[in-house]
């Protein structure tokens, strides 16, 4: 058969088997029985009673991520979807709540048509007509039409993950409920009472959930800024940067091999160990943000007037010169 021979298959078999066995390993010595011991100590048996107790409430918050999607975003998915997953979650107002689904759909379409459009310029380069996509700044909609693009422009996208957007509860048909929902509500007259907001909200969730769950492979793909790159020897390089992990707004540090060098000061995307990592340059940019003095990730929002505007989730702006990627 041709799916036992295919390499790929079976990494990702080699990938889960490695999955199982870790968390069989990490799992072995939570909360053991407090009753094993036959000695009757009873102040000992309390306290270990409330250790046990402690250790509990504990597995219990960090087990809720594998059963709660928004959760699992949250934790590890790129930066532009995880901080509006987060926002998401600890939002309590319907108006809030409501406007928090929305911005979570949306950041996940602009995650995925950031990803569609480097395929494109890859293949075809950063276009005029691309670029007039951008004029007056990337919406929902911007997004979602290079996501449709893609698959007429590239066969075998380097993110593999990409040629499956498509198609019946993938991710694209989400999107597209989530942006008409947004569009209608957006156009309707006076002010929803809070009981229509619950509703438009418990109308709204399932697709957004289910537009997160069709995309779990965002949780393995990793963002990094390339700080620098150190030669070893001419089939070995060190890689040096910085991640976002989940939501969390602070940079952690990387280090590891690479056979081939990397551009300083870029950003690239990768989701398999064997692949080759995807620079994102110019459509992503790390910069220290002149206002708030703090490290921040922009994506792409404008073209226009010889400049090319990113933007980070903060609403601050980046502005780097209009020419076509390297």
């Amino acid at each position: 058969m041709a799916l036992v021979a295919d390499e790929e298959v079976d990494d990702l078999l080699t990938e889960i088997q490695e999955g199982r066995r870790t968390l069989r390993s990490a799992t072995s010595g939570i909360l053991p029985n407090v009753f094993a011991d036959s000695k009757t100590d009873i102040q000992r048996l309390r306290e270990q009673v409330r250790s046990a107790a402690y250790e509990a409430r504990l597995v219990g918050e960090l087990v809720r991520p594998l059963g709660d999607p928004v959760w699992r975003a949250e934790w590890s998915y790129p930066y532009h979807v995880a901080a509006l997953a987060h926002r998401y979650r600890i939002s309590t107002h319907p108006a809030e709540r409501k406007d928090g689904l929305l911005k979570l759909g949306e950041g996940i379409a602009r995650t995925l048509g950031l990803l569609a459009l480097s395929e494109i310029v890859a293949r075809e380069g950063f276009t005029r007509n691309v670029r007039n996509k951008f004029r007056t700044g990337a919406t929902f909609g911007t997004w979602l039409t290079l996501i449709d693009r893609l698959p007429n422009v590239v066969d075998a996208p380097r993110l593999r993950e990409l040629s499956t957007l498509h198609g019946r509860d993938n991710a694209r048909p989400l999107l597209g409920d989530i942006k008409d929902f947004r569009n209608d509500s957006h156009h309707a007259h006076g002010v929803r009472a809070t009981h229509e907001l619950d509703e438009d909200v418990d109308k709204l969730e399932p697709y957004v959930v289910s537009a997160i769950s069709s995309v779990s492979w965002l949780s393995g793909t990793h963002w990094d800024w390339v700080e620098r790159c150190e030669y070893i020897d001419e089939s070995s390089y060190k890689i040096v940067g910085l991640r976002l992990r989940g939501s969390h707004p602070s940079w952690e540090p990387f280090e590891r091999s690479s056979t081939y060098p990397l551009r300083p000061d870029r950003i690239y995307v990768d989701s398999t160990p064997s692949g080759s990592p995807v620079d994102l340059w110019p459509l992503a940019a790390v910069s220290l943000c002149p206002e708030c003095r703090t490290r921040e990730l922009f994506l792409l929002n404008q073209v226009r007037d010889g400049q090319l505007t990113l933007r980070s989730l903060e609403e601050h702006t980046l502005e780097i010169p209009d020419s076509e990627p390297e």
